[in-house]
């Protein structure tokens, strides 16, 4: 066995590293015991044990020696059958203890003392030659101390751009040699007594002579000496300053503001030396080598010391701050190219440290920033020669320097590490400075006292220096064209090309969205960054103009046009920047122009997108470019707000008929056979396959940011209509199931598409056939009941306390954000029976909707409850999805007519329990009970009792206060008494009325209402509004009952004659037609609804079903003479209305019942563009809509109401829109919700009254606003149940408490004023193509 590194001399050496690096852990040991202890757990203390020689050689010897051994005996073990891993400690102990008793164990143990014996007594013995280089004092202190530094060779001419911490030893002097030290450094002392002076000061520990009396007198004499210009004595003060730099110190504040006074005295004292800037540097002038080493000490120290200066008093961090500014102020005022001006500090520092990361990193915390700002105040030369080269730099961009094509590749070597520099040019330097000064000041313009400095004035010019003026002169570097490009660029040269460098800066600058409002987001900075996409633009108007005349344009490179591009995407990753770019510097949201940024960069993107610029035979733009570009239209039409903007350009068809050609060009690119000539066949097929990549790629770029309209209602109903829906969905799934992130400047949100895309039938159908939908259920299956996989788990699963565990909660929100709306529920369930097999597997797992409706939810044999692991957890888990899915009651109509799944919970209840006893109180049986409470009773949050999923034991009258039942209808604890309410008495209301007990002051508008010779038109309608809005503002318990029936019966005629949108067709129905016409299981189940609620209100006095199933039978042949067959592949377009008419009923119960009103007033009401938006089967299959709205099964309700209100969100309640983002979920699928059912279930009866009055009378666009006021009622609960990752599940379940329209009316007055004239032309433009 070889001893390699652990016998004789290496040995030797390695133990003596080993002592001289482990001598800060024995320095704060206090006595021998204690540091005997600390070396004895050194492996555990310290993170590099691992990487000394000596370690290392003995750990591959153990390794060497033993590792067969200890194979050997985990073998024996294994085959003896004791390998268990429930006993693997034992196992292990067992092995170390025969390992530790074998015989080569032992003898490589024996071997191992005697040779580190040995070289431990060798250097004991010549300890004075080993551990040090002059004679070894006596000292009171047991342990023996030795300096911690990096390694370096015996060579002292190293280089200055290495690391400067270099290595030393220890000695601790008495005052004698101290004084001797002191005297010898005299600058009157010969050149050896100076260099053994030296010699003693780096063997010592610098602190020593810096806590001494004399340093003093040392600190005076080391100045003299650093100046003397003796090569051997060049090096050995800057050691001393490294050696000290290597400590955490205090005392290091001496030692930083000694160097910085050196300095500051070569520039001041000695300018002879200092070169001129035409002249260049020239390192190896030795003058100048020492320099920048000195420079080199400085700016390390600079970077490390903010790790701990905060320890110390504010008087060390003052010092240090003073004395850089002080040398950094020194400043000769370096002019362009060819002056005769000197180098200054900042040149030197710009070399070493190009991206200024001292001045960063001391203005990252608040504690040195702020002293920092405030001392620059001091030195402000410092911030105007910074922007002076900044501004001369941009306006001398063009001229013909011979190195500016290079100098940016060769400097970069120097920090790449490519060689060593052995010659600056002036260029070169005074574009470090250019470089230094643009990553000082974009870190400046980061902070507001920083701003503090603008504008600055110069004294070669006139006008001051304003923030915008610095800024525009830095964008004149990226966008000019004529700045410094290579024909051929290198590798490195990108990394400091002043372009690439300055787009940094702006990025930064606007991923701080205050600082990018404040400096960034200015019109003329705008301008002049898209100058270049401009200049595009412009050359195509000049052809078209010039009639085929040629003229010359210098069309932007594409480096410049990707640089912009990266700016702008910064920009609009923010919602300010996104206005900026919609709206201009003014943000006036509702001032229609087609001058903004946004406006630019739409019409570039388009005409490249169709190839149209340029025309004049120049360059087109790449696709990279091309991407780019689309990449920023998408982050703006992916917001309500800039859909808004773009849609004017349709880039939804532009994007699709571009991605169609790149499709069909990728399937016409054929694989190449191989022929004889295999070398000119080979490059073809390399070609092939690098053409056929590109093509794919951007293929993916197009199909990403189509899909991207998908983010907003309105722009999924365009992507719909594009046709490419599938396509996208399934480019989606690809990426969401790999977790990758949406875009750069967006971490998450394809859940949140996810949920906006299952909110229509078309989006459900695509998801189903992507896969997504199979892989939900099969990801909630592996976590309810078992994988696909029969691979046992070796650490079973932890045992949940919760009903829904943390687990299967993220499941449960999924799988309830795709199955929340109507339309996605009727296309996966509609016409589905169950399977409802005799006996299922243990590892069947469902795979699709209807099988986890089966599996979970209708449990309602043995075979389905015997084929469940965790039958309790897992029928919770599918009751609680039934218990959300029925909060829509068209959902629960469907699951009702089709699968009667009251009775079956009902037979479960019955079930439950021991003979001649109450049911029992279980998990299950609460939630069935809540279930079939929910299920049964209608009414808004004061209209009903749902009892609690959980039991109570700090109740006194019992766990749990509601009774439980096995049959209908629902006992009375469930059913609150409303017969004395106000709000839905209307006989007293009569009563009042003849007895004229009403006042005009009391009642203005049942006055107005009454009126003998009634104003006519438009004047009336006013009026009408007028009145309308006071009364709810001031009086709202008065509009109630007769009143409102009353506004909608003399309204309606007279809107129907001026706000016309539908025509008004006769009603062509017979009694015996209407016999023909069958209402489904769901519409009759409606009806039975719909009385229950009437009498429940005392709104209707008997059972009037009959009449309410004729109203519904009139309707629906009215609106089959305006409807169409689809061909179309939609369930829910195939025959009438899927769902049940809330409309319809609920103007019946406001008519009392009465029929014939009734339906004079719906018939009448349907020529309104109202109508759309509160009647929703007005529109189903409708012919007054365009084919391709009506063939999407895209409601407007959904596409155009919940659209504008996500708009309004955006703008007025940007927590809530974020809120709901973040969730997942979208605010455009709960007010459908809530609308497309008349809020029953949510608001209470005169609530839901009023609504109807006021989006009648006020206008369409008072759907929008009131559910905003809901939104921002519901604010803090969003906020909330958004930590809570439930806000579906709470949106969906809890009735809209404590609202009332009257409070918010103002509010939305306020709104109306705002936004009338865009969402309420949007609302009635449905009709049109």
């Amino acid at each position: 066995m070889a001893w390699r590194g652990l016998e004789g001399e290496d040995l030797k050496n390695n133990i003596r590293q080993l002592v001289i690096d482990f001598e800060p852990h024995i320095r704060e040991a206090g006595n021998f015991e204690i540091a005997e202890e600390t070396l004895l757990h050194l492996e555990e203390n310290e993170q590099h044990f691992h990487r000394f020689e000596f370690v290392k050689q003995l750990k591959r010897k153990i390794d060497e020696a033993l590792s067969p051994l200890i194979e050997d005996e985990i073998e024996k073990f294994a085959m003896a059958g004791q390998v268990d891993t429930s006993g693997q400690e034992t196992l292990v102990s067992k092995i170390t203890q025969c390992v530790i008793h074998s015989k080569p164990y032992c003898d490589m143990s024996r071997k191992m003392k005697r040779y580190i014996t040995e070289a431990v007594e060798e250097l004991i013995k010549n300890f004075d030659a080993e551990f040090g280089s002059g004679k070894h004092k006596e000292t009171s202190d047991p342990l023996i101390y030795h300096r911690h530094s990096h390694h370096v060779d015996s060579d002292e001419e190293e280089s200055s751009y290495d690391s400067s911490f270099h290595q030393g030893m220890l000695l601790l002097p008495n005052s004698e040699e101290l004084q001797s030290v002191a005297d010898k450094l005299h600058k009157s002392r010969d050149i050896q007594s100076k260099t053994e002076a030296m010699q003693i000061l780096n063997q010592n520990m610098p602190a020593d002579f810096i806590n001494s009396d004399y340093w003093p007198q040392i600190r005076k004499n080391l100045l003299d000496v650093m100046t003397e210009p003796e090569e051997l004595l060049t090096h050995l003060p800057l050691k001393f300053i490294t050696r000290a730099f290597v400590t955490t110190s205090p005392q290091t504040r001496e030692i930083y503001t000694m160097l910085a006074e050196y300095l500051i005295g070569q520039f001041q004292t000695r300018k002879g030396t200092i070169p001129k800037i035409k002249n260049g540097l020239d390192i190896t002038n030795s003058a100048i080598a020492k320099l920048l080493k000195a420079f080199r000490l400085l700016n390390e120290f600079q970077q490390e010391t903010t790790n701990y200066w905060i320890r110390y008093p504010d008087r060390y961090i003052e010092e240090i701050l003073e004395s850089t500014l002080n040398l950094f102020s020194i400043h000769q005022m370096g002019g362009p190219v060819g002056t005769s001006a000197q180098l200054s500090p900042i040149h030197f520092i710009a070399i070493i440290d190009p991206k200024a990361q001292w001045f960063i990193k001391w203005m990252h915390g608040n504690y040195s920033r702020h002293r920092l700002l405030k001392l620059l105040e001091k030195y402000r030369p410092i911030v105007v020669n910074a922007v002076r080269h900044c501004l001369d730099f941009s306006a001398n961009r063009k001229l013909p320097f011979d190195l500016m094509s290079d100098f940016s590749d060769t400097y970069s070597k120097i920090n790449v590490g490519g060689g060593r520099r052995s010659y600056y040019a002036g260029a070169e330097l005074e574009y470090a400075y250019f470089i230094h000064s643009v990553h000082l000041l974009g870190r400046l313009l980061c902070f507001t006292n920083g701003r503090k400095f603008f504008p600055i004035k110069l004294k070669d010019s006139e006008d001051p220096i304003t923030i915008k003026k610095l800024l525009v002169s830095l964008v004149l570097v990226v966008v000019d064209p004529s700045s410094f490009t290579t024909p051929v660029p290198r590798a490195n040269s990108l990394f400091y090309e002043p372009a690439t460098l300055v787009t940094e800066i702006l990025k930064i600058l606007c991923s701080h969205e205050q600082t990018a409002e404040i400096c960034l987001y200015k019109d003329e900075i705008t301008t002049a960054l898209l100058s270049p996409v401009s200049q595009f633009l412009d050359a195509q108007c000049n052809k078209t103009e010039t009639e085929g005349e040629e003229v010359e344009h210098n069309s932007p490179g594409e480096s410049t046009l990707l640089h912009i591009a990266d700016i702008v995407s910064m920009i609009a990753s923010s919602t300010k920047g996104r206005r900026h770019l919609m709206y201009g510097e003014r943000k006036d949201i509702f001032t229609r122009t087609k001058s903004s940024a946004a406006h630019i960069i739409a019409k570039f993107t388009k005409k490249a997108l169709l190839g149209e610029i340029p025309r004049d035979g120049g360059t087109a733009p790449s696709k990279n470019v091309i991407g780019a570009y689309l990449y920023i239209c998408r982050q703006l039409y992916n917001t309500c707000e800039g859909l808004l903007v773009l849609y004017q350009y349709e880039l939804h068809n532009v994007i699709v008929r571009v991605w169609k050609e790149a499709f069909r060009e990728s399937e016409r690119t054929v694989t190449p056979t191989p022929s004889d000539n295999s070398s000119s066949d080979s490059d073809s097929i390399v070609t092939a396959r690098h053409g056929n990549l590109d093509i794919n790629a951007w293929e993916d770029t197009l199909r990403d940011n189509l899909l991207n309209f998908a983010s907003s209602a309105k722009g999924l109903l365009l992507l719909q209509q594009t046709g490419a829906m599938n396509e996208c969905m399934s480019y989606m799934y690809a990426r969401y199931e790999k977790k990758l992130q949406v875009s750069k400047c967006e971490k998450f949100g394809y859940g949140y598409m996810v949920t906006q895309v299952a909110a229509t039938a078309p989006g459900m159908i695509a998801l189903q056939k992507t896969g997504y939908i199979k892989s939900l259920i099969s990801e909630m299956w592996s976590v309810l009941e078992c994988g696909a996989s029969d691979t046992p788990l070796f650490t079973p699963k932890s045992w949940s306390v919760d009903t829904i565990d943390r687990s299967s909660h993220k499941h449960l929100i999924r799988l309830l954000n795709v199955l929340s709306a109507f339309p996605a529920v009727y296309e996966v369930l509609a016409n589905k029976p169950l399977p409802s097999k005799p006996e299922y597997g243990f590892r069947e797992i469902p795979t699709t909707i209807v099988d986890f409706v089966d599996r979970l939810i209708m449990v309602d044999s043995d075979a389905k409850i015997h084929s469940l692991f965790n039958f309790e957890q897992s029928h919770t888990f599918g009751l609680r999805v039934l218990s959300v899915m029925i909060c829509c009651l068209d959902t629960f109509l469907l699951l009702q007519s089709q699968y009667n799944f009251q009775e079956i919970l009902l037979s479960a209840q019955e079930d439950n329990h021991y003979p001649k006893e109450n049911i029992i109180l279980d998990l299950l049986s609460l939630e069935r009970n809540h279930i079939l409470v929910r299920s049964y009773l209608i009414g808004g949050p004061s209209e009903r009792i749902l009892p609690p999923r959980t039991i109570d034991e700090n109740k006194k009258n019992g766990v749990f206060s509601f009774p439980l039942f096995s049959s209908y209808p629902v006992p009375r604890e469930y059913v609150p008494s409303i017969g004395g309410r106000s709000t839905v008495k209307q006989e007293s209301d009569v009563k009042r009325k003849v007895l004229g007990l009403f006042t005009s002051s009391d009642n203005d508008l049942a006055k107005f209402l009454s009126a003998k010779k009634p104003e006519k038109g438009q004047a009336w309608l006013d009026k009408c509004k007028t009145l309308f809005s006071k009364m709810l503002i001031s009086k709202p318990d008065m509009l109630k009952g007769n009143l409102l029936q009353q506004l909608l019966e003399v309204g309606v005629p007279i809107m129907s004659k001026i706000q016309d949108v539908f025509p008004l067709l006769e009603y062509t129905g017979t009694d015996s037609a209407l016999k023909g016409l069958k209402l489904s299981p769901l519409q009759k189940n409606g009806i039975k609804m719909a009385i229950r609620y009437g009498l429940h209100l005392k709104v209707i006095h008997n059972d009037v079903t009959d009449r309410l199933a004729q109203l519904l039978r009139q309707c629906s042949y009215y609106l089959k003479q305006q409807q169409k067959a689809v061909d179309s592949s939609i369930e829910y377009l195939h025959s009438v209305y899927g769902g049940f008419d809330w409309f319809a009923a609920t103007i019946f119960l406001m008519f009392g019942g009465n029929l014939e009103k009734s339906w004079n007033f719906l018939h009448k009401f349907s020529t309104l563009g109202c109508s759309g938006y509160l009647w929703i089967p007005r529109l189903h299959c409708s012919v007054h809509l365009p084919s391709d709205l009506m063939c999407s099964g895209i409601s407007p309700l959904f596409s155009s109401t919940g659209h504008n209100i996500e708009l309004i969100l955006q703008i007025e309640l940007p927590l809530v829109a974020s809120a709901f983002k973040m969730s997942g979920f979208t605010p455009a699928q709960i007010c459908f919700h809530w609308l497309k059912q008349c809020f029953w279930n949510y608001l209470d009866w005169t609530e839901i009254c009023q609504y109807v009055c006021l989006c009648i009378v006020m206008g369409i666009d008072y759907q929008v606003y009131l559910c905003c006021s809901i939104l921002k009622h519901l604010q803090k609960n969003i906020m909330e149940h958004m930590q809570t990752q439930e806000l579906i599940i709470y949106l969906k379940e809890n009735a809209i408490t404590g609202f009332h329209s009257s409070n918010y009316m103002t509010y939305m007055i306020g709104l109306e004023k705002k936004y009338r004239d865009t969402i309420f032309r949007d609302m009635l433009n449905i009709t049109r193509p």
